[in-house]
C-alpha cells in the first residue's frame, strides 16, 4: 500500500499560520504520511536567518504568547519533522528571484528551490493544504 501523502503550502508570513501549517506537516511526517511542504511569498521571509535570529516575526495575540512562553516554533517543529519521519520543504523560486534571496539565507531546512511546476509533479496525488 501506497504512503498517505500530504502537501502543504505556506503563503502567510503571518506566524499563528505557519505554526498551525508546520505543526500538521510535523504531525503527519510523525504519524506516518509523507509531507511536502511549498514556502512561498511572505512565508519565505519567516524562514529567514536574519529573522529568526532577531525573533522579528509577525505576530498576533497568540504568536505573542507562543513567544513568551518560549514554546517550540514553527521552524523547530519542522526539524522535528524532518528527523522523526518523511518530510520535505521546498522553497519557492519566483518568489527568492524577486526578493534576491539565496538558499543560503533561509535556515537549514530547505531541501531545494524550485519552481511550482516541480512542486506539483511532488504534490500529485496528495491531500493539499494552504495556509
Amino acid at each position: 500500500m501506497e504512503q498517505p501523502k500530504l502537501t502543504v503550502i505556506l503563503v502567510s508570513g503571518e506566524m499563528e499560520k505557519l505554526h498551525a501549517g508546520c505543526l500538521v506537516s510535523s504531525v503527519a511526517a510523525v504519524s506516518g504520511m509523507e509531507v511536502n511542504i511549498f514556502v512561498t511569498m511572505d512565508a519565505l521571509k519567516a524562514f529567514r536567518k536574519d529573522v529568526i535570529e532577531s525573533k522579528n516575526f509577525k505576530t498576533g495575540e497568540i504568536g505573542q504568547e507562543m513567544l513568551n512562553k518560549n514554546i517550540e516554533l514553527y521552524y523547530q517543529l519542522l526539524e522535528n519533522a524532518k528527523d522523526m519521519g518523511t518530510c520535505n520543504v521546498y522553497g519557492c523560486a519566483m518568489a527568492m528571484d524577486l526578493m534576491e534571496w539565496k538558499k543560503e539565507d533561509l535556515v537549514d531546512l530547505f531541501d531545494d528551490i524550485i519552481g511550482v511546476t516541480a512542486f506539483l509533479g511532488k504534490a500529485a496525488g496528495s491531500q493539499i493544504v494552504v495556509m
